[in-house]
């Protein structure tokens, strides 16, 4: 039995297929522990799944809903600026507390959501191998692929992969502080700095898992060769009953928001 620990982003749509994998990987006899903040305890117990609290007094109860709330009341580079703000306050947290508490539980192997920043670094610093799990869209860099966060269309013209380089040049400038927190603490741990690997990412070299079918994806021509299209990750039955209040529909039109996190560039 191998005790598999998990990180990744406080919201559905990375947990959701994360306790799905978590739960296989407990049908299949291992034990798996949930790391986040406080807020989301319950969903994780409703799962079966074993659950550890990453700073619950810094984070009670409802932060996590309180924080979108409050972005999705900004637009434009007020937005970007909170949600960078918001990710390196994330980033300090996790790795001042995570590392320990991922000792303490006796953690051998991690699952890392490939927005989760720093994940990599708790690994290393820990020692124990990590999987890397691509739950939205893979952001793996390529100069032929429009950077996930714009709406480009996917074009191998020469100025399209410029334009595409001087975005992810763009922010890799803007999550430069995130970056630098990142080396502050690999520095004290004895370990490689971003800074001096600069075409290094930070993801796993012993496998890349996307539940995003390879046909709904652009033409990839260099990823790893650890990476894998696997498809959704879905299991219903570990999940909270939510009711929904189909009483209030009418027939007008429905407004879905998508709710993006941003990955600085370490490369």
């Amino acid at each position: 039995m191998t005790h598999f620990g998990i990180l990744c982003p406080p919201t559905d749509g990375h947990l959701n297929p994360m306790i799905a994998l978590g739960r296989e990987l407990q049908r299949r006899g291992n034990r798996v522990t949930l790391f986040a903040i406080a807020n989301v305890e319950s969903k994780i117990l409703a799962a079966g799944l074993d659950y550890c609290s990453i700073e619950k007094s810094r984070y009670p109860q409802g932060t996590n809903i309180q924080s979108l709330s409050e972005l999705g009341e900004l637009s434009g580079f007020a937005a970007l600026k909170y949600i960078l703000n918001l990710m390196k306050e994330e980033v300090h947290l996790l790795l001042s507390e995570a590392p320990y508490a991922l000792k303490n539980a006796g953690v051998e192997a991690l699952l890392v959501d490939q927005t989760t920043i720093g994940g990599e670094t708790i690994a290393e610093y820990l020692q124990i191998p990590f999987v890397t799990i691509c739950n939205a869209l893979p952001v793996n860099q390529e100069d032929t692929i429009p950077p996930f966060f714009t709406p480009w269309s996917y074009n191998t013209a020469w100025w399209a992969r410029l334009r595409n380089r001087a975005a992810y040049l763009l922010m890799k400038r803007l999550t430069q502080p995130i970056t630098q927190l990142l080396d502050e603490y690999r520095q004290s741990w004895n370990l490689p700095l971003y800074c001096d690997t600069p075409k290094r990412d930070s993801f796993s070299q012993l496998a890349q898992l996307s539940q995003l079918p390879a046909e709904l994806e652009f033409p990839r021509k260099d990823l790893p060769k650890c990476f894998h299209f696997t498809g959704p990750y879905q299991d219903p039955s570990g999940r909270e009953p939510i009711p929904f209040p189909y009483e209030k529909l009418t027939g007008q039109p429905l407004t879905h928001i998508l709710h993006l996190y941003v990955q600085p560039q370490v490369m």
